[in-house]
């Protein structure tokens, strides 16, 4: 199941990449349209894995720890969605049956091959990449979001 935060990092991230400076976790909320609080604890996992630096106080804010050409998708998305994409299932399977007694192992085999090739995917892309491509995509920069 898919929860939103690797689309949300990723959004947060490619404001960062286009500020030489410390942005607040408000400015980036309103860019993205989500909560505050829920965006900071996406923050604080880029914090925790390198990809960004926060500052407390007055000044303070988010930045990029590194130049946003570094920053590959599969970092951001093994940062905030560590479980990753396919999530095994919540059921205890009934070890006296055939396929019950092998299932978790055998589906198991099958996410991390699905999860890797995920992972291998978004490693060909970075945050300057996305960035650009949303410019491109997106509203003139002389129009501003408000």
């Amino acid at each position: 199941m898919s929860s939103g935060r690797f689309a949300i990092a990723t959004h947060a991230l490619a404001l960062l990449a286009q500020s030489d400076e410390s942005c607040a976790s408000d400015a980036l909320s309103a860019s993205i349209n989500t909560n505050p609080a829920f965006l900071r604890r996406i923050l604080a996992r880029l914090s925790q894995a390198g990809l960004i630096e926060a500052r407390e106080g007055r000044s303070g804010g988010y930045r990029l720890a590194r130049p946003a050409k570094k920053i590959r998708l599969s970092e951001v998305y093994a940062a905030v969605e560590p479980e990753g994409a396919i999530a095994p299932s919540p059921c205890e399977p009934n070890a006296r049956c055939p396929i019950g007694s092998g299932i978790q192992r055998a589906f198991d085999e099958v996410a991390e091959a699905a999860n890797a090739g995920l992972l291998r995917g978004l490693a060909q892309k970075t945050v300057a990449d996305i960035a650009l491509r949303a410019q491109h995509l997106g509203r003139p920069a002389s129009v501003k979001a408000g």
